[in-house]
């Protein structure tokens, strides 16, 4: 022990310690063990209160299907839905006075929804899948319906990327679960932009928390979903802009089955270029052979909503750059193509009495453009207005409920022995 009072070590013992001291060694030996004994026990400052593994939790319910999450970190919802449908179609009677009546009992539509966050809160994620026969529509090979993430940047900004609804009219971008009828307006059929893969900037309460304002701004490839072949470059531009001026209303699913106190209203506009189109109906239908064409879109819609009332209205407009497409076959032959071009409108109103049945009544007409589509002014003569009633009993509101409707597809002059008659009996469930 030297005259400081700490033990004399060796040269070799001190190159060993590093020049460490023997009294500084045990203070950091100390140190070391209670550190250790701290995180075994759990105590503040120890590594596993740092870094504690994140809580899992497992939930379910009826219509909510079954959610996974760890933390704030990631979760996962699956769910699932079908349509057992029974339709009856009615055609108008033939020359002798006769009808030639046709049914079909099949699943309707068959979903499967999976659904969470990853990383935080903010940053969600969707894929529907399709996979009822029903459901392979214009050719589809491919189940995805859905598949996008979604961003939450700020109340003002927001991003969604992937393939997804084209926010440009109401009433298409209402899920098919949530309708009040089974099929969808004819003229929403004809003139909508369905679903594309590209981008949507948007906000829903844009500069305020209660603001009722919202916007969206969307780039599109502009040839619908899934495709797998390439063509022409084009883009889809989409603007739509929103205004909720009584507050916070849930336009996105129809009827008031929540018989709101307080009136609310929701005003819609948009319009949209799709570019260089290759299909028929620009996103949809058939794929033009000899060439592209670009189509300008323009929507307009309300949504009310009071005391188990709901009323929707919508007018949807659609005009091609040009009504022919002109080419020539392999062989050399002349091949003509038509585009669709053409309005329409819709009005949709409901009351919810309680308990939980419904009645809904519909009334749409679609016309034709001058010098469009030969075919599609020929629908439109024998089928171009629509009438429809239906009654609906909600077990659990939109997401379990049994549904009937009769809907009438005529010429515009109402007259009902030309119409074509369809009545729907189904059971829509979600799990």
């Amino acid at each position: 022990m030297n005259a400081s009072g700490e033990t004399d070590t060796s040269p070799l013992a001190r190159e060993m310690l590093g020049g460490v001291s023997m009294s500084s060694l045990g203070r950091r030996l100390v140190s070391y063990c209670a550190f250790v004994m701290g995180a075994a026990l759990g105590l503040p400052g120890s590594a596993a209160a740092v870094e504690p593994k994140p809580p899992v939790e497992i939930s379910g319910s009826p219509g909510n299907g079954v959610t996974v999450k760890v933390g704030d970190v990631f979760s996962f919802n699956a769910r699932s839905r079908i349509q057992l449908r029974y339709q009856i179609n009615v055609p108008p009677a033939d020359d002798q006075g006769e009808r030639d009546f046709q049914q079909i009992v099949n699943i309707g539509t068959a979903r499967l929804w999976f659904s969470g966050h990853v990383y935080r809160p903010e940053l969600t994620y969707m894929i529907q899948l399709a996979i009822a026969g029903r459901d392979y529509r214009d050719g589809a090979t491919s189940p995805i319906f859905d598949a996008y993430i979604d961003w939450k940047i700020h109340r003002d900004f927001n991003v969604r990327a992937g393939q997804f609804f084209v926010p440009f009219d109401r009433l298409r971008t209402v899920r098919e679960f949530a309708l009040q009828m089974a099929d969808r307006p004819v003229p929403v059929g004809e003139l909508t932009l369905d679903r594309d893969a590209g981008i949507t900037l948007y906000s829903e309460n844009f500069l305020g928390k209660e603001s009722p304002v919202a916007w969206r701004l969307s780039a599109f490839g502009g040839g619908g979903t899934n495709l797998t072949t390439s063509r022409e470059p084009g883009a889809l531009l989409v603007g739509r802009l929103e205004l909720r001026p009584l507050g916070k209303l849930d336009d996105d699913s129809e009827g008031d089955l929540d018989r709101r106190r307080k009136p609310a209203v929701a005003l819609g506009g948009a319009f949209a270029a799709n570019y260089n189109t290759n299909r028929l109906r620009s996103t949809t239908g058939a794929t033009f052979l000899g060439g592209t064409t670009d189509y300008l879109h323009a929507a307009a819609d309300v949504v009310f909503k009071w005391r188990g009332f709901a009323l929707q209205g919508e007018y949807l407009w659609k005009r091609a750059d040009v009504d022919r497409i002109e080419s020539t076959d392999e062989d050399g032959n002349a091949r003509t193509e038509h585009t669709r071009s053409g309005q329409g409108t819709v009005v949709q109103a409901s009351y919810v009495f309680d308990p939980p049945i419904e009645i809904v009544a519909r009334v749409s007409r679609l016309y034709a453009f001058g010098g469009t589509d030969p075919k599609l002014v020929s629908e439109v003569q024998s089928r171009g207005q629509e009438v429809g009633v239906g009654l609906n009993y909600y077990f659990n509101k939109h997401k379990m409920k049994l549904q009937a409707d009769w809907i009438a597809r005529m010429p515009h002059d109402f007259d009902f022995e030309k119409a074509n008659h369809v009545a729907h009996l189904q059971l829509d469930a979600t799990f």
